[in-house]
């Protein structure tokens, strides 16, 4: 069988000059690089051989420049889909589906495999990754397809679909055996987009990508009676929360971050730390790469001037602007002064403090409640400021931030891929490096476009107590927010001096019923290795 890879820059009017910067839904440029190499790389470590199509930039990108271990690297892709929309990213795929001459698995490039899939999968006629189960964005992109489209085939009549149970096979992992199925279900593709040019943008070209690629599969199978293996089972929360649980390397099959994911931040590090404790040299070819067009990294440790890695010697080139100051502050009071009709919007300086909040015309008109709010935000971004220059203040700190990461990274690697009855025999202990603080409101947010939301909730929604860790960030010189939930707490209040894991998992049980223990211990001591894993990623503890 052939493992391959599509990665398609856009077409020919699409501007490839600074392609550096290209984000594709990640949180910042490097992570999208970083995910590249680290799917190749895995891939190439289980199936000993990945092949790319590409175009002459997106050669220039991976191989030439990052030096992916591509077996073959074809720039078919070159011209090919010159008069298509760039959102119609999945045609690119699509097309190399239609060129093989031999089974393949095809892998998108945010698809992380840890364990082989097995023989009988791989000798199907089709695979995919899952089988969707009536999510919503494919019913509303296909009533719409139906409402714009001049050309609808029977796969896609509403006929077919509505009141049905509606489903769709994943592409994150896509192939099989079956070449003449591959054929029809690729030109029906093309068919589809070229006979309604003149409507495509009426409908949001990223979801179209979904129909004509993961739902078109499903029902040309089901049509043609062929059987699809799935690597994973049926998926019916839009949510895809499965598919993001890096703490369970090496134990989990596959990690496949999909949509708004790859802007989570605990996301994003994992991807980075895990590429940087696997594949070191790949991981500081893409920071180099990054830095040396002066794109802005999130990463912006290396910036850092006197940095030293063991890796790659890397020259600070620029400083990139730092963390936005006071975020949330201004968001509350942006929300407050539209509430209470202000006309003129008040910029809280980034040097304020609270005697220039208490003095804000805005104040006076607010409530008890409000005002009480707004100062529990004011004092969690003022302590946030404070730890910057704590943290960050002095490059002999910020080496040994570093440092410490990287070997906290590894260190709890290798105490989960242990077995259970060994992990238990590990000490852990609090690392020291947070600051706690007990707020009335959770504040946190996972992207800037959250934290409107985050701030009217709760404005207006009563107290919900919680213990938040605020610790150092090393890898984007910042600070970040851990909040603690009820087994956190009890973990966290334990490790004051260094505690064994099976002593941890035995006091706790007085926090659990018999039964609970008892009927399903295995599930028991799961929920409290999740935790311990989170706090451990975290750097909240660490292996003694």
């Amino acid at each position: 069988m052939k493992y391959l890879q599509t990665f398609w820059t856009g077409p020919s009017g699409t501007d490839k000059e600074n392609l550096i910067t290209m984000k594709a839904g990640w949180r910042s440029c490097e992570y999208h690089w970083m995910s590249w190499a680290l799917s190749c790389l895995l891939a190439k470590d289980m199936f000993g051989d990945i092949h790319l199509v590409t175009d002459l930039k997106g050669k220039e990108i991976l191989v030439d420049r990052l030096q992916l271990p591509y077996s073959t690297v074809s720039a078919e892709l070159e011209n090919r889909l010159a008069n298509y929309n760039p959102h119609l990213w999945a045609l690119a795929k699509i097309y190399t589906y239609s060129i093989q001459t031999e089974p393949f698995l095809h892998l998108d490039g945010d698809v992380f495999l840890w364990q082989r899939p097995g023989a009988e999968l791989l000798n199907s006629p089709l695979i995919a990754q899952n089988l969707d189960k009536d999510l919503a964005f494919y019913t509303v992109t296909l009533d719409k397809l139906n409402e714009c489209f001049c050309y609808i085939p029977d796969e896609f009549k509403k006929a077919n679909y509505e009141n049905k149970t509606l489903y769709a096979s994943n592409a994150g992992l896509l192939g099989g055996h079956d070449l003449n199925f591959f054929k029809l279900y690729c030109a029906k593709a093309f068919d589809l987009v070229d006979r309604n040019t003149d409507a495509l943008d009426k409908l949001p070209p990223g979801n179209l990508n979904f129909i004509f690629e993961q739902f078109l599969f499903c029902k040309l199978a089901e049509i043609q009676q062929i059987p699809v293996a799935y690597l994973k089972g049926v998926v019916d929360d839009p949510v895809f929360k499965d598919y993001i649980k890096f703490e369970d390397y090496p134990n989990v099959q596959m990690v496949h971050p999909v949509g708004g994911f790859k802007k989570y931040p605990h996301v994003c590090e994992h991807v980075a730390k895990m590429l940087r404790s696997r594949y070191p040299e790949y991981y500081y070819r893409i920071i180099e790469m990054v830095r040396n067009n002066t794109s802005a990294m999130r990463s912006t440790v290396y910036y850092s001037p006197g940095l030293k890695l063991d890796a790659l010697p890397l020259s600070p080139t620029r400083q990139t602007i730092g963390p936005p100051l006071f975020a949330r502050t201004k968001a509350a009071i942006n929300y407050l002064e539209k509430k209470y009709d202000y006309l003129k919007h008040t910029e809280f300086a980034d040097d304020g403090n609270e005697d220039d909040l208490l003095n804000l015309p805005l104040v006076n008109d607010l409530t008890e409640n409000e005002k009480a709010r707004l100062l529990e935000i004011l004092h969690l971004e003022l302590r946030h400021k404070s730890l910057l220059k704590k943290y960050y203040g002095k490059q002999a700190g910020i080496q040994k931030l570093y440092t410490d990461d990287v070997e906290a990274h590894k260190q709890t690697q290798a105490v989960f891929s242990l077995k259970d009855a060994e992990i238990l025999n590990i000490e852990v202990i609090g690392t020291k490096k947070y600051t706690l603080i007990e707020l009335n409101c959770p504040w946190e947010y996972n992207h800037p476009d959250e934290i409107p939301g985050v701030i009217e909730r709760n404005l207006n929604e009563p107290e919900s107590p919680v213990s938040v860790l605020l610790l150092p960030d090393i890898l984007t010189m910042n600070v970040k927010e851990y909040y603690l939930d009820d087994i956190d707490g009890i973990i966290f209040s334990m490790v004051k001096s260094r505690e064994k894991i099976s002593y941890i998992l035995e006091e706790i049980k007085e926090y659990f019923t018999e039964d609970e223990i008892e009927n399903d211990y295995e599930s028991y001591q799961k929920l409290i290795f999740d935790s311990l894993k989170h706090l451990l990623y975290t750097n909240i503890l660490c292996v003694y």
